[in-house]
């Protein structure tokens, strides 16, 4: 396998926009964890077809369990490079 690491060197000269690159990058791979344990826990919380439990733990309101489900899925999916949409843009302007 390849090395493909890129070393980001925050305190080279002239790199002023560094820190916000990894601050950027470390956000992603905070939201990736929480993303997969939220998912974890639905996954077991639903059968596909009853969404209440999902609902109930997440404070959701009636009959949109599976919208934020899908929402969730799909933007795990997305960072996770198995899904190519907009989830992840979309679960932050539709739910909260």
């Amino acid at each position: 396998m390849a090395r493909d690491f890129i070393k980001v060197d925050s305190t080279a000269a002239g790199a002023t926009q560094a820190t916000k690159l990894k601050d950027y990058i470390s956000s992603l791979r905070i939201a990736l964890e929480k993303g997969r344990a939220v998912q974890a826990v639905m996954n077991h919380n639903q059968d596909g077809s009853v969404w209440t439990d999902i609902e109930t733990l997440y404070g959701i309101p009636a009959g949109k369990g599976d919208d934020v489900y899908d929402l969730v899925n799909g933007s795990v999916g997305a960072m996770e490079g198995t899904f190519q949409n907009d989830d992840c843009q979309q679960i932050t302007e539709q739910v909260g």
